[in-house]
This record gives structure tokens, C-alpha cells and sequence, in this order.
């Protein structure tokens, strides 16, 4: 009776098991790559979405001749009722005419424009993805902010602190009711109709809008929740508030900085080491910082 001879194809335990640390080794070289390769593309995409802000306001201007008002309202006192601001003006440039047609402009400033009338509820609760930076995948509703829809993207409020702290309740005076400031050297305040022949320090030289991250409470794209919360709509550029300094701050969860867009539509990404400082005899408008936020200093501004 004849013998088959029978021939094994396959791994031995050694082989396999070599054949496993081969592929392990090309996973650790392989996912940093492809970690930075997705950090990049959110970058990206969140310098696209300021770069389709800056559109929109630029052609904002162009229609009326000044930059989006910070926010609309019929009093400068803290105690009023909430108002739109800034990114809703600009709705139908961001592809949102739809949404910008359902509230009803008509109502005395509240949220009854948004969501109160005829035309649509909870309007201030509709996402929109460009004011969005794809970093922050916290829950796009902001519940440190009544609720509201939220934006990673605040306006310049200028290099001079709001008279209030907003974050913890506490303010400079007791209980804060003072009223917002009527001016800044910003581009966005109350009521605000800043142009470009504003700008004299030059366009790009002076920030527009920037980062606001989950880390300081990010914002909300409807408006402000009354006239005390300016920090719903805007930042400052203070001393003392830096990028990622505090929950008042510009700020995002890119490493080492974030993005802004200055007023002439260009997109840069800013340190959070860039100088800042105290106004003093030798620096009368303060740091790098507080000069890029003033649009009217006179001052040179240094590299950054």
C-alpha cells in the first residue's frame, strides 16, 4: 500500500508571530501620519469656514457700506432682551437666505424673533456647520449659552475689556449691570457700523473675527442673550486675555494658538505666545496683540 505523502502549507507559531510585530511596527509608523494628515484637514477646514466669513462680510459691506453691527438692540442697558448679531446679518451670504427669511425682524429684539412667531420655532437652535470649527466636536447646541446653536467664531471686540466678566458671573461692579459700550476700537460692538475707511491702521493689520473654542465657552451664531453677555457674539483682545488664557479668551483646540481672520479676507494662524501687554508710557497701546485688535492706533505693528 502506497504512502500519500501530505505537504502542510502555512505559518509556523514563529512566523506568525514575527509576521504580527512586522505589523504592529507599520501601525505605530503609519497612525501618527495619519493623525497629523486629520489634524491638517480640520485645520483646513476651519481656515475655509473664516475665509467664508470674511467673504460674506466683505459683501455685507459691499451691499450697505459698513461690516455687519455687532448685535442689534434698542437699548445699551445690561438688562434687555436678546438681540441678533453679527453672523445672522450675514446669513444669506453663508447659502442661509432660507433661514435668515424665517425670523421675523419685525418683533421687538428678543428671542420671540427667532422662535416666537409665525414663521418657525427654536430658530436660535438651528445648526449651521460653517460657523463650526470641525476641532470642537462638543454638542453643537451650547449649554453653557442657554441652549443655543453653537459658533466657534467671535467677533473683535477691541483691545479694551467688556464691563463685565460674562464667564462666572461676577463683574467689575456689583452686579454688572453697567451698560455695553456704545463704542470700541474693535470692528463689532452694539449697534456697531464700522467701514472699512475706519480702518486706518489697515485691513491687514486688524482683526475681524476668531476663534472661540469649547474651552472658553465658545459662542452662539444668533445673537446675545441680552446686553451683559457680549462674550455671546464678541471677544476682546485685552490684556490679561490672551488665546487659550481663560474661559473669556479667543481660544480653540488647535495646538498653540488659533485661527483669525483679519479685515483684509487673508487667514492666519496666531501663538498663543504672541506679546501682549499692559498699557504703559513705553506702550501706550499695549502688546502685538491689543495693536492687531485696535483698527485706529496709529501704531506700528510688529512680526507675529
Amino acid at each position: 500500500m502506497n504512502k500519500r505523502t501530505q505537504n502542510h502549507n502555512g505559518f509556523t507559531l514563529i512566523e506568525l508571530l514575527i509576521t504580527l510585530a512586522v505589523i504592529a511596527i507599520c501601525i505605530t509608523l503609519v497612525l501618527p501620519a495619519v493623525q497629523q494628515s486629520r489634524m491638517q484637514a480640520r485645520a483646513n477646514q476651519c481656515q475655509n469656514n473664516l475665509k467664508q466669513l470674511g467673504l460674506a462680510l466683505h459683501n455685507y459691506h459691499d451691499v450697505f457700506s459698513t461690516f455687519a453691527p455687532g448685535w442689534v438692540s434698542n437699548t445699551p442697558y445690561a438688562k434687555s432682551p436678546s438681540a441678533h448679531g453679527w453672523q445672522v446679518s450675514i446669513l444669506p451670504f453663508v447659502g442661509q437666505a432660507a433661514l435668515f427669511n424665517k425670523i421675523e425682524f419685525d418683533i421687538p429684539t428678543g428671542k420671540e424673533a427667532f422662535g416666537g412667531g409665525k414663521r418657525g420655532a427654536a430658530i436660535e437652535k438651528t445648526i449651521i456647520p460653517t460657523f463650526r470649527c470641525p476641532d470642537d466636536t462638543t454638542d453643537p447646541l451650547n449649554s453653557m449659552r442657554g441652549g443655543w446653536a453653537t459658533s466657534n467664531y467671535s467677533g473683535n471686540f477691541g483691545s479694551f475689556p467688556a464691563p463685565r466678566l460674562a464667564p462666572n458671573g461676577t463683574a467689575e461692579f456689583w452686579p454688572g449691570n453697567l451698560i455695553t459700550p456704545i463704542a470700541t476700537n474693535g470692528i463689532f460692538w452694539w449697534n456697531s457700523n464700522c467701514r472699512f475707511r475706519d480702518i486706518t491702521d489697515g485691513t491687514s493689520n486688524t482683526l475681524l473675527v476668531g476663534e472661540r473654542g469649547v474651552t472658553s465657552a465658545a459662542g452662539i451664531w444668533a445673537g446675545v442673550r441680552s446686553n451683559s453677555i457680549e462674550s455671546d457674539q464678541l471677544t476682546d483682545s485685552s490684556f490679561g486675555n490672551e488665546i487659550n488664557s481663560n474661559p473669556g479668551a479667543f481660544s480653540s483646540l488647535h495646538p498653540k494658538g488659533a485661527f483669525f481672520l483679519f479685515c483684509d479676507g487673508s487667514v492666519r494662524f496666531i501663538s498663543e505666545e504672541i506679546d501682549s501687554r499692559n498699557r504703559s508710557p513705553e506702550h501706550k497701546a499695549g502688546g502685538t496683540f491689543q495693536l492687531l485688535s485696535s483698527k485706529n492706533d496709529g501704531m506700528p505693528v510688529s512680526a507675529f
